[in-house]
């Protein structure tokens, strides 16, 4: 009985440190998640897309190059994914800002927060590549986008198929 009542307290203790309600207003435990957690993490975006978790690495003309990516438990790591203003890992986002800066002429801090100066870089990015320039990264902005190599020596256009492969950006090279 002392083991089954020590895992009841370790579970309830878990499901607090990862965001979950402990009790509803009925007094039931409740095994969904907090409000507050889906507010800042949240697993999906407007488009339905998994929100990116992570960095992957995928090969475009020959070359590797870091992503901002689905990295989940429960994922295959794709860059599917998609990131808008308070929604986007640390990681993914850094990716993605050292994409705007380096590879899209673009003038922002790399900070791992995806707020109102990200999404203004990413909204000019779309408009000069001629997709819809909501400022949210997605597959579309993928394909749209210059990004580094993993070398650091060149940068290369987004993938045509937004998973692997080669594509050509409308957007003018780097020096």
């Amino acid at each position: 009985m002392g083991i089954v009542i020590l895992i009841l307290f370790a579970l309830l203790a878990l499901s607090s440190v990862n965001g979950c309600d402990s009790f509803n207003s009925d007094g039931d435990f409740n095994w969904g998640v907090s409000d507050e957690a889906t507010a800042s993490e949240g697993t999906s975006t407007s488009s339905g897309l998994p929100t990116c978790d992570g960095v992957v690495v995928i090969s475009v003309d020959s070359e590797s190059v870091r992503v901002p990516g689905d990295t989940g438990v429960f994922s295959s790591a794709s860059p599917a994914c998609g990131m808008s203003e308070g929604r986007g890992s640390a990681d993914a986002v850094v990716v993605l800002q050292d994409a705007l800066t380096r590879c899209n002429r673009e003038d922002v801090a790399t900070d791992g927060e995806y707020g109102p100066q990200t999404s203004a870089a990413v909204a000019d990015v779309q408009r000069r590549a001629g997709v819809t320039a909501d400022g949210e990264y997605g597959p579309a902005t993928l394909e749209a986008m210059r990004w580094p190599t993993t070398s650091g020596a060149d940068c290369v256009a987004g993938p045509s198929s937004g998973t692997t492969g080669g594509g050509s950006s409308s957007l003018p090279p780097t020096d």
